[in-house]
């Protein structure tokens, strides 16, 4: 088995520390982007874990008439970073929103209307290349929410990130293949990168320069129907 997932955003300025089973990730509080109010913590487990709160401060919920369909990132207090394959079929944008500032699904901190949906000029339903979609919210997200952060954007020209680094995929999706509803709680899960030339990845991505892979061979790890 192997996740695939498409990554758009990446923290910057992080260090990280391992003490026992535990696996600690921090950066500089003078960034921009991609810091949250408190430093991720990860266990070593099988599977994914509730985050802390506050940890994940760029993570948004997007809502179909206050169902949640997909998760985005925030790239700026007015636009959403997220999967095209969430809003291609949506037939109006009034009946969108997305909410911010808490890792539950639940509990609504705050919440913006949408003006406007891109869904990227290349995106293929079929290969997922190009997936990829912006949302223009109607009014900002309240930025001084510590609660509320920045994702950073990678540069214009990045190559294929080489074979086993750790990253992290998170989101609300199911938490196994039997599950109908997403978890309430944000999940995080560690993984590790996978070489664009291993089988199984190769067999899924279409364009090494847009997309890799990222899982652990043998399964037993992701977020399943998370983007």
């Amino acid at each position: 088995m192997l996740m695939i997932f498409f990554f758009s955003g990446f923290l910057i300025q992080i260090s990280f520390t391992t003490i026992a089973n535990l696996t600690s990730y921090s950066c500089s509080s003078n960034s921009t982007c991609g810091c949250s109010l408190n430093p991720v913590i990860l266990t070593k487990i099988i599977g994914g874990e509730d985050v802390r709160n506050d940890t994940w401060g760029w993570a948004v919920s997007i809502r179909l008439r206050n169902n949640h369909i997909c998760g985005g990132s925030l790239i700026s207090s007015q636009l959403i970073l997220t999967a095209a394959h969430c809003l291609n079929s949506i037939q109006t944008i009034s009946s969108l929103s997305v909410t911010a500032g808490s890792k539950y699904l639940s509990n609504i901190n705050q919440r913006r209307s949408v003006s406007e949906i891109a869904i990227h000029r290349n995106y293929d339903s079929k290969t997922l290349a190009n997936d990829i979609a912006v949302i223009r919210l109607s009014s900002s997200f309240n930025m001084n929410d510590p609660s509320v952060t920045l994702i950073c954007l990678p540069p214009n020209t990045i190559q294929y990130p080489s074979e086993d680094i750790t990253v992290v995929a998170i989101g609300w999706g199911v938490l196994s293949r039997t599950d109908t509803f997403a978890s309430n709680t944000l999940q995080q899960v560690t993984l590790k990168t996978i070489a664009s030339t291993v089988d199984s990845c190769r067999r899924t991505i279409r364009n090494e320069t847009v997309q890799f892979c990222a899982g652990v061979q043998g399964g037993g790890k992701g977020i399943e129907n998370q983007y």
